[in-house]
């Protein structure tokens, strides 16, 4: 997998997530008369909006690695994650349309709706913002939460104004509520992978075996390499690797290849080691595994 497919597939998932939740959202503004009040008719809608974006982001490096235990555990970290960041995101979304909102525009009532609407805007942007940040605390990188926080700020504030825009502007359609999550599902994501590509420290790419041509950003200061599913690099299917057998990481500005095991040491342009600084086109042998290192699109 290349990482142009790579991100085509993140974007694609986010487009999916959307379709996902639209029912859902629909049937909860079915019965929005059921609700006590609308704060918590809005809270039901953003925790399942969080749910559902939660459950696409948390999966997604799994299925990058393809690793189904770590997708499925990404998954249900993600959508409890992702419940906690819809509610947060709509309790400061309400926060700002009811105090500072109102007061702003009751002085300009020519532009209360347009107001209005960015205030609502703001809940679903800081929702995006929480789910484009839960693979970085999950992961404990401090490197994926920067790429979380970039990529959601802007994504969740492209996708949330165009969500509530057309919404404003098609307050009946079923059909905008629709085009205004996919809008949101692909520019949350594509900001994502955007983000994710800049602040790399460059890429490594498989060139044998059953994941021939796969490709992983590294945006980690460690990555560990081995065939047990918790591994930022997962090698299923190759001969001689070790459960964690390696880590590629950021030292001192510099990248470098480690073995784990002192025992098992790795190979470098052919070369045994147990650490090397990496070149770009340097080629990695992990077991059976080759990889080469360098800047991939």
């Amino acid at each position: 997998m290349s990482l142009t497919l790579k991100r085509i597939i993140m974007v694609t998932l986010g487009v999916l997530g959307a379709c996902m939740v639209w029912p859902c959202l629909l049937a909860v503004q079915y019965y929005q008369t059921a609700f006590p009040g609308y704060l918590f008719f809005s809270l039901a809608q953003g925790m399942l909006f969080g749910l559902f974006f939660g459950a696409i982001f948390g999966s997604f490096e799994g299925i990058v690695v393809s690793s189904r235990p770590k997708a499925f555990k990404g998954l249900a970290l993600g959508a409890a994650a992702g419940l906690v960041a819809g509610a947060t995101g709509v309790l400061a979304g309400q926060s700002f349309l009811f105090r500072a909102a109102e007061e702003i525009l009751s002085t300009w009532e020519s532009g209360r709706d347009l107001g209005i609407v960015a205030a609502n805007g703001v809940g679903w942007a800081l929702i995006g913002l929480f789910v484009a940040m839960i693979e970085g605390f999950r992961s404990r990188s401090a490197r994926k939460l920067l790429v979380g926080l970039a990529g959601g700020i802007v994504g969740g504030v492209m996708g949330g104004a165009a969500l509530q825009a057309l919404l404003f502007l098609f307050p009946s359609s079923q059909y905008a509520l629709l085009a205004g999550l996919v809008l949101f599902g692909f520019f949350l994501s594509f900001c994502y992978s955007f983000f994710e590509n800049r602040f790399s420290w460059g890429s490594v790419k498989l060139l044998n075996g059953p994941l021939k041509n796969k490709e992983y950003h590294l945006v980690k200061a460690r990555m560990s390499v081995g065939t047990k599913s918790t591994c930022d690099i997962v090698l299923e299917g190759y001969r001689d690797v070790e459960p964690v057998h390696a880590w590629v990481g950021m030292r001192k500005g510099r990248m470098y290849v480690t073995s784990a095991q002192t025992e098992r040491p790795l190979k470098v342009n052919e070369e045994r080691t147990n650490e090397a600084q990496l070149r770009r086109e340097d080629v990695i042998a992990v077991g059976s595994a080759k990889f080469m290192y360098g800047i991939f699109s």
